[in-house]
């Protein structure tokens, strides 16, 4: 993956101005490069990830919007999207077309087809909310809207720059975390995201008060459903919040609770991401293997990190992942990001590929 020498632009001015990524350096392979903290461009796709995001100033960083490229694979769910007006779809038609919807412009990863998306879910909300008579299967239905409305307002705020919608989350994807509870009680995908939600504000705001409810959130999603058995309710709630309360100071103790707790959950044949990459999420398998990689590096478990390494290399689809070359280069040399994460000492908070603004995109983008 080769850099084209094209002028540089980086990502906090194109936020600021609204440019477009015309002057981004483009890989061969068409993956936009960024600016390395000493103002050189990046050898390969998201370099910066060795640099702390703070490049060492210790200041709190908002995520700046992602580097934008067109989709390098197609949507699964291209084929299921409808060409039928909303105002003549009936019930099941309009949760599907919405679903659809969602998911190409989820994975797609660019700010204008996420607001189309965000758009068109929230039309669907307003058609089925008039509903007079909704049994529990269309609630549980139309809280799955909503629940998709609240994740692709998150993934907006972390990764394409919408600021507003994680300093103002009760505004936003905070209240549709609520009415998918009143629609859908006991939902906890719902549920797992708003904990997530809940842990960045508090760490942006209350940095010292946040390792607490780290604790309390780790705890829940390791109990939830029946506290003495692994479900899938453990593995999903689990491997959502484990990358987030990872980069908590070390101090804190609540990084080694994160490994032990997706440790523990492991995962299980009947949870399809377990063992294969899916419509979702295309590169599910390197991706998750990542994750776990990225939190032994997180905790200098040097070994550990370099075996998970090689896991991560053996995964369906890995040659075609955006990152491959990132972890190749963590192949040849592991102490680069050891170092990374060395140099944040015990009492400050890190940073990792999950709370940069691409980390929803790692498993489930189509770059």
């Amino acid at each position: 993956m080769n850099a084209t020498p094209v002028r540089i632009i980086t990502t906090a001015v194109i936020a600021a101005l609204g440019l477009t990524q015309a002057g981004v350096t483009v890989a061969d392979d068409g993956l936009p490069l960024g600016q390395m903290c000493n103002g050189q461009p990046e050898a390969f796709y998201q370099e910066t990830l060795f640099e702390r995001a703070d490049c060492g100033s210790g200041q709190t960083v908002l995520p700046p919007a992602r580097l934008e490229s067109e989709p390098r694979f197609t949507s699964p769910y291209e084929a299921k999207r409808c060409t039928q007006p909303l105002l003549l779809q009936d019930d099941d038609e309009r949760f599907g077309c919405a679903e659809a919807e969602f998911w190409v412009g989820f994975t797609d990863g660019r700010l204008g087809p996420r607001n189309d998306a965000l758009q068109y879910l929230e039309r669907s909300i307003y058609w089925s909310e008039r509903v007079f008579f909704k049994p529990s299967d269309f609630k549980k239905k139309l809280a799955r809207l909503y629940q998709l409305k609240g994740m692709l307002k998150m993934a907006m705020g972390m990764e394409n720059g919408r600021a507003d919608y994680l300093i103002f989350s009760e505004l936003h994807s905070a209240q549709d975390f609520r009415r998918v509870e009143r629609l859908d009680p006991g939902n906890f995908g719902a549920r797992a995201f708003d904990m997530t939600l809940d842990m960045v504000y508090a760490q942006l705001l209350f940095p010292e008060s946040a390792p607490g409810l780290a604790l309390d959130v780790l705890h829940e999603a390791r109990t939830a459903g029946d506290p003495d058995v692994v479900e899938p309710i453990n593995v999903g709630t689990v491997l959502a919040v484990a990358p987030t309360t990872a980069i908590y100071p070390l101090e804190s103790g609540v990084p080694p609770i994160a490994l032990n707790a997706q440790l523990e959950a492991g995962c299980l044949p009947d949870i399809p991401f377990c063992y294969q990459n899916t419509d979702n999420a295309l590169f599910a398998r390197p991706g998750l293997e990542y994750q776990l990689a990225s939190m032994y590096a997180r905790l200098g478990m040097r070994d550990e990190y370099i075996a998970q390494l090689e896991v991560v290399a053996e995964q369906d689809r890995y040659d075609e992942w955006a990152w491959h070359d990132l972890v190749e280069a963590q192949r040849a040399n592991p102490d680069r990001l050891l170092a990374k994460f060395a140099s944040f000492g015990d009492d400050e908070y890190a940073d990792s590929f999950a709370t940069r603004n691409n980390g929803c995109m790692f498993c489930h983008g189509r770059h």
